[in-house]
């Protein structure tokens, strides 16, 4: 896949590429944990959707990734923390409507990125309890042509089930605080429906066969 530079968002589609594009091929863990389960599952899904990447298409991947996604991932909570104090000048109809798109858009660069399968394999290394009651899943996407790139979790209880509120590249970088910070700037140049407009263009470009913003 060809990387095509674009501002928008940058290091978070890091995460959610780097998460798919590099195979996840049968996840092992010495021990089974309810937050391994959670990026196993997820994983699995990925895996699935790659090895039947050709025969699906753009359209049948995202059909199948749809529900997969929505349930791993708190997109609720992602929104609120990405709009920092934004969130409280919404109204409920915005909010609603952001994270939606925000699902959206992340359904859509999985679906762009998941396009074909190549031998490498996911590696859940551990967990450690973090504050708050959540826990961080760190996992490495290993393969026999490059060194091992670190692609960690955090996960947070929702309603009594674990899902992902955070994605950190090479153990450090966390996409939600950078995505933060582009929401707050676009939010500033272009308002609340330039930053709906903004998601919803890119996915619409991917739909047609687009990439995703790159690093």
């Amino acid at each position: 896949m060809t990387a095509h530079p674009r501002r928008f968002l940058p290091v978070f589609s890091i995460g959610l590429a780097l998460a798919i594009v590099l195979a996840l091929a049968g996840p092992a863990r010495a021990v089974a944990t309810p937050a391994g389960d959670v990026i196993g599952k997820l994983n699995g899904a990925f895996l699935q959707v790659m090895q039947n990447a050709a025969t699906l298409g753009y359209e049948g991947r995202y059909k199948q990734l749809e529900p997969v996604v929505a349930d791993a991932f708190d997109f609720t909570l992602m929104s609120r923390v990405a709009m920092g104090g934004q969130w409280q000048n919404l109204t409920d109809a915005q909010k609603q409507t952001l994270v939606d798109t925000f699902r959206r858009y992340s359904t859509a660069t999985y679906a762009a990125r998941l396009d074909g399968f190549k031998d490498q394999r996911f590696e859940i290394l551990g967990e450690e309890q973090k504050a708050q009651n959540t826990v961080l899943v760190k996992n490495q996407i290993a393969s026999a042509s490059g060194d091992p790139i670190r692609i960690d979790y955090l996960l947070r209880p929702d309603q009594g089930q674990l899902k992902i509120i955070d994605v950190y590249l090479k153990g450090s970088i966390s996409q939600l605080s950078v995505y933060r910070s582009e929401f707050i700037d676009v939010m500033g140049s272009r308002g609340f429906d330039g930053l709906i407009q903004t998601l919803d263009q890119r996915i619409a470009d991917m739909s047609k066969g687009g990439a995703p913003a790159a690093q």
